[in-house]
């Protein structure tokens, strides 16, 4: 038996370079990291627009033959992949071995020059890359190599630009690398240089600038105006949250700190904060950080650090504000701020101290990695408003999140344009949302202190009440036509004239606000019917099936008998509909959109059986009681009541489903006293995860959800409690969580309604 070896076709090579790295920037990007990894200290990037050719510099360690020929002319073979860290300390970036391939994207021909340190000579490689592109096996396709004695200064000593030769003479000594393409793929032009210029400005954080300089060259840049600058520190933000993550506690751990650097109160700033209740965190508004220490689980819903080290540093900036709102939270004066979403715009990954494209790419769809745009838009609060929770746009947010080739669950693509989805990935970017959320709490709850504090130094309700009381005296003054002119003037504005627009603003709002209650059940019954769609397409096949299996019992075997159970059985599912429709559809039914009086208890008695009906097939059992075994009136909306009941058994079967115990019950007891009516529910569930025990208050925010999918995808909407707690507001009740800090398992709720 003859043993066959395989073989690669040459024009892999053009699949690993030219056609897998897809755009220009990447593989100008890809070849810079490598002179990172060789511990050069400069790179040059230089374009001479006469001879049309480009040059990449760099003054690192150099290869030598052997190098060349074992590794850089073996495809997939890398030395980095045991020896990572360079001599110089340095993580490199690559170890894919076909990061040179890059090459061929940018141009059909390149020479190279690189030496060592411990030799004089230089070597001198050469190809083309055109003639991958044949017939030829990989094996076939050769490179040229020489012994050379030409200096670097030399190898560049007829390019335009005089100050490349003198900045290559200045800092290359016997170690470096020097490629000259031609024959280039794409016209570079200025456009061209100048978005790769401002690709090149956040390749690199900040802090390697004084230990690795790029310069990006043409015929008519100095060395001075050259250098690549990265200084994210040259703009001024509101808001920053620095963290790090996995440096103890087996991982787990996780520190951060806020900066406040939004606010000046100027003169006033003792009686604005004392007024405000902020006094007791004066230094918080002086560059004093807040800093927290916290589990990661605390961070992100029941799961746990997967990822490994890493940290991040994210600024909330925003570019306009209103006269309004400088008023309202004593905001700084931004007018001369200067706009960087262009250059230092999106949230950036870096990975041992390089980009990771595309993410935060202002120029294109990766800018927004995050979702955050769509985030905003589903919660469009304003952050001083009492109600809703505020998010940041999308073109606010800028920074940096560092990672590590040690973090070995966040592989790159193999074209580098990106992270691999893994689960670490969702992860990551989960809680990097968590981070921001973080940020936005803290804004919103200065600015909601601060509006109050605004609002109870400013007479509007003063004003309001005095046209309502002088609107009031007009109207029974029958003397009104002989007031003196004085007496007019004290009035100010016709109070009856005002008070009819006071009464139009307050139907528009009131008409508002039956809208939003209306829009909260209609909330409610879609999540009530995606939670339970795959229940509903199993009724539908079972209908289908059993009208279907009846028809075939009469024409086909003419057994009326057979024919009569499957009706029978359709008979069931049909109840079984009806239940359905009873503890969705029905809720939004106009009888129960009108306020009235009614036995609330009665009311939730017969939700609960409908539920019953409804959750039959799934063990679930309501058990509700009437403590005082009579009628409780309450003036109310009928669907708001079941909004609420409806919401919270959502989350609960919810809860069972995750634990898959067979204790499946729900506890409601009802009761009042002279002003309140008071809900009492629980169920035997799994309780609140860890994250919300010490702060069970959480659940009621918006968006807050723990719920995941079999990926560890949060996939609940966060918005079912949100809902059940705005609804117990309107009756100016409230929702009593405590009992779930001292418990393990079940869930409990005590909510009031003032009747």
């Amino acid at each position: 038996m003859a043993k066959v070896s395989f073989n690669v076709d040459a024009y892999t090579a053009r699949l690993i370079g030219r056609e897998n790295v897809s755009k220009l920037e990447g593989a100008v990007i890809e070849l810079i990291k490598n002179t990172y990894d060789a511990d050069a200290s400069i790179c040059i990037l230089y374009y001479d627009d006469n001879s049309e050719v480009l040059y990449l510099a760099d003054n690192g360690v150099g290869m030598t033959q052997d190098i060349i020929i074992k590794h850089w002319m073996t495809i997939g073979r890398s030395s980095k992949k045991q020896a990572y860290i360079t001599n110089a300390g340095r993580i490199q970036t690559g170890a894919k071995g076909i990061g040179r391939f890059a090459l061929d994207r940018i141009a059909e021909k390149c020479t190279m020059i690189t030496g060592t340190k411990e030799n004089n000579d230089k070597i001198i490689w050469s190809v083309d890359w055109s003639q991958f592109g044949g017939d030829l096996n990989i094996t076939e396709v050769t490179a040229d190599i020489e012994n050379s004695s030409v200096s670097y200064e030399e190898f560049v000593g007829h390019c335009d630009n005089q100050d490349i030769v003198k900045l290559i003479k200045q800092k290359w000594k016997n170690s470096g690398t020097i490629f000259k393409l031609s024959n280039l793929h794409e016209k570079w032009d200025q456009n061209l240089i100048r978005n790769l210029r401002d690709n090149l400005s956040s390749l690199i954080p900040y802090e390697l600038g004084e230990i690795y300089k790029i310069y990006c060259f043409d015929n008519a840049t100095g060395i001075h105006e050259a250098e690549v600058f990265s200084n994210v520190d040259a703009f001024s933000y509101d808001y920053k949250i620095e963290y790090e993550v996995g440096k103890n506690s087996g991982g787990q751990d996780v520190h951060y700190r806020i900066w406040r650097d939004e606010f000046d109160f100027g003169s006033k700033e003792n009686d604005v904060l004392a007024g405000a209740d902020l006094i007791n965190e004066k230094q918080s508004f002086h560059g004093k950080p807040i800093e927290k220490d916290c589990l990661f689980r605390e961070v992100v819903p029941d799961k746990d650090n997967t990822i490994g080290y890493f940290k991040g540093i994210l600024y909330f900036s925003k570019i306009s504000t209103t006269s309004q709102d400088k008023e309202r939270f004593y905001q700084k004066d931004i007018s001369s701020r200067t706009d960087v979403r262009d250059t230092f715009g999106g949230l950036k990954i870096y990975r041992d101290s390089f980009r990771v494209r595309p993410y935060g790419d202002p120029k294109s769809s990766s800018y927004d990695w995050l979702q955050l745009a769509r985030r905003k838009n589903m919660s469009p609060a304003g952050v001083g408003s009492y109600k809703g929770t505020w998010h940041v746009s999308a073109d606010q947010m800028l920074g940096s999140i560092f990672i590590s080739r040690m973090n070995i669950s966040l592989p790159d693509q193999s074209n580098r344009e990106g992270i691999v989805e893994t689960n670490e990935f969702r992860l990551l970017k989960e809680f990097t949302l968590k981070m921001i959320g973080f940020l936005e709490q803290d804004r919103q709850y200065v600015c909601r202190k601060l509006r109050a504090f605004y609002e109870s130094t400013h007479e509007t309700e003063t004003i309001e009440k005095d046209i309502r009381k002088k609107a009031e005296q007009k109207k029974n003054d029958n003397t009104t036509s002989n007031q003196t002119n004085q007496d007019k003037s004290d009035i100010g504005v016709d109070p009856v004239a005002a008070q009819k627009v006071i009464d139009a603003k307050d139907e528009q709002i009131e008409e508002l606000q039956n809208e939003l209650k209306m829009l909260r059940a209609l909330a409610t019954t879609g999540i009530v019917t995606n939670t339970y769609i795959h229940e509903f397409k199993t009724l539908t096949h079972k209908l289908n099936m059993k009208i279907a299996m009846a028809k075939e019992a009469i024409d086909q075997d003419h057994d009326i008998e057979e024919a009569g159970r499957y009706i029978n059985q359709a008979d069931g599912v049909r109840e079984a509909f009806t239940s359905w429709f009873q503890v969705t559809i029905e809720s939004v039914k106009s009888d129960k959109r009108r306020r009235r009086k009614i036995d609330v208890a009665k009311a939730i008695a017969g939700l609960a059986e409908s539920w019953n009906l409804t959750l039959a097939g799934k063990g679930v059992h309501i058990h509700f009681k009437n403590i005082q075994n009579e009628e409780i009136v309450l003036k109310c909306f009928p669907y708001e009541i079941e909004t609420i009941i409806n919401n919270l058994v959502t989350n609960s079967v919810a809860s069972f489903e995750r634990i898959g115990t067979d204790d499946k019950d729900i506890l409601i007891n009802i009761s009042e006293n002279e002003e309140y009516v008071f809900i009492e529910y629980s169920d035997t569930g799994a309780g609140l995860i860890d994250l919300y025990k010490h702060n069970p208050e959480k659940i009621l925010r918006p968006f807050e959800t723990s719920k995941r999918n079999a990926a560890g995808e949060l996939v609940g909407t966060g918005m079912g409690l949100w809902i059940v707690n705005n609804t117990v507001l309107e009756y100016r009740g409230k929702i009593d969580l405590a009992k779930n800090r001292k418990t393990n398992f079940g869930f409990y709720a005590t909510i009031s309604l003032m009747k």
